[in-house]
């Protein structure tokens, strides 16, 4: 499970680093620190994280890309590698997605362990 909370961090803390490219500092802040909601270990503090992921594939990863892409083709530069690029993000942070479903998956397997009356 370590593996899966490395991968949601990874993703908050790759879009603190692009609210940090805009001098946006206070969600640069928030997004750095959000993560590590994952030690409340309550299932609506983890699909918040996961909502949150998937709203920003397309608002902040979506956007920032056809934003670049644009600005790109405007000065005649190759652009097909800063798309792939910007796909391998996108794919990366929807991967982080499916891996907070694992982390309540498996909370919830470990719940009803302890709750069992045949342990």
């Amino acid at each position: 499970m370590w593996w899966r909370t490395i991968w949601i961090i990874a993703a908050y803390w790759l879009l603190s680093a692009h609210f940090l490219r805009y001098d946006q500092v206070y969600l640069t802040g928030i997004f750095a620190l959000a993560p590590f909601c994952i030690l409340l270990k309550h299932s609506l503090v983890m699909r918040l994280l996961q909502v949150v992921l998937f709203v920003c594939i397309f608002a902040v990863w979506g956007v920032t890309t056809v934003e670049t892409i644009q600005m790109r083709i405007a000065q005649e530069v190759p652009w097909i590698r800063l798309a792939a690029i910007m796909g391998g993000v996108m794919l990366f942070t929807l991967g982080s997605i499916l891996c907070g479903s694992g982390i309540l998956r498996l909370r919830m397997q470990n719940a009803r362990w302890r709750t069992s009356p045949i342990r």
